[in-house]
C-alpha cells in the first residue's frame, strides 16, 4: 500500500476594513468604550485602542499612545479566525508646561500612514463667549535642541453649538462639516458624516482624543 500523501498546511488570508492609506471610508458613527473606540455596527470589532482608558486621563498624565486596529480573516484548514493587526499611528503629548510647549496637547506621528504633526490650542469663538473652541493646526519641528513645534495651517475647527444634542461640530481645512461631536448616555460619540482617507480619519479620531483629555486633565489639574 502506498503511503498517504504528506501533510500540507493550507491557509488564506482576506483583508477586511482600512488597511491603505488612500482607502476611502464611509460615514460612521464612533464611541468611546474603557481604552477602545468602536463603531456602533453590534457585530464590529473595536477600530482604535488607546494605551490609557480614556474616561480616566488626568493632567499628569503626559503620552498616549493610539493604534488603528486592522483586521484579516485567515482560512486556516478550513476555519476562519478572525486576526487584529495593530498599527501605532499618533503618540498624543501633553508637556510638561515648564518647557513652554507650543501646545499644550499635541500629536506625535508614528507611523509613513499619519498624516501629520498637528496641535491643539483653544479659542473663543463668539465675543462675550463662555465655551471655547479649538483648532487644530498642522505643525512642524524646528532643528532646536529642544525640537520645538512650529505652528501651520488649520487641519480641523471644533466649534461648540447651541443645540444641547451636540457639544461639538468639526469641519476640515475648507470649512466643511465633517464630524458632530456627541454626548448619548454614558458614551463620548463622534458621529463623521463626510466620507475621507484612512489616515484622515485617523488624524481626526486623534485630534477628538486630543480634545476630550485636555478638557478631563482640567478637572484634575490643580492650578485650574
Amino acid at each position: 500500500m502506498d503511503d498517504p500523501p504528506p501533510y500540507q498546511d493550507s491557509s488564506e488570508t482576506y483583508v477586511l476594513g482600512p488597511g491603505a492609506q488612500d482607502d476611502i471610508l464611509s460615514p460612521t458613527t464612533l464611541y468611546v468604550a474603557g481604552r477602545f473606540i468602536h463603531s456602533v455596527d453590534p457585530w464590529a470589532p473595536p477600530l482604535y485602542e488607546l494605551s490609557h482608558s480614556v474616561g480616566f486621563l488626568k493632567d499628569t498624565d503626559r503620552n498616549v499612545r493610539i493604534e488603528r486596529l486592522d483586521y484579516s480573516m485567515k482560512r486556516r484548514d478550513g476555519v476562519a479566525q478572525l486576526a487584529a493587526r495593530k498599527r501605532h499611528i499618533y503618540d498624543l503629548k501633553h508637556p510638561l508646561r515648564v518647557t513652554g510647549p507650543t501646545f499644550a496637547y499635541h500629536a506625535e506621528p508614528t507611523s509613513r500612514q499619519s498624516l501629520c504633526a498637528f496641535g491643539l490650542e483653544s479659542f473663543r469663538p463668539r465675543k462675550l463667549s463662555t465655551t471655547k473652541g479649538y483648532r487644530i493646526r498642522r505643525a512642524t519641528a524646528t532643528k532646536s535642541l529642544d525640537h520645538q513645534l512650529v505652528r501651520r495651517d488649520i487641519l480641523f475647527s471644533a466649534i461648540p453649538t447651541k443645540d444641547k444634542a451636540v457639544r461639538y461640530e468639526w469641519s476640515d481645512a475648507d470649512g466643511q462639516l465633517v464630524a458632530r461631536e456627541v454626548t448619548e448616555g454614558n458614551f463620548m460619540t463622534l458621529v463623521v458624516s463626510a466620507m475621507m482617507g484612512a489616515c484622515e480619519r485617523d488624524a481626526l479620531v486623534s485630534a477628538w482624543m486630543s480634545r476630550v483629555w485636555s478638557e478631563l486633565a482640567k478637572k484634575t489639574d490643580p492650578f485650574g
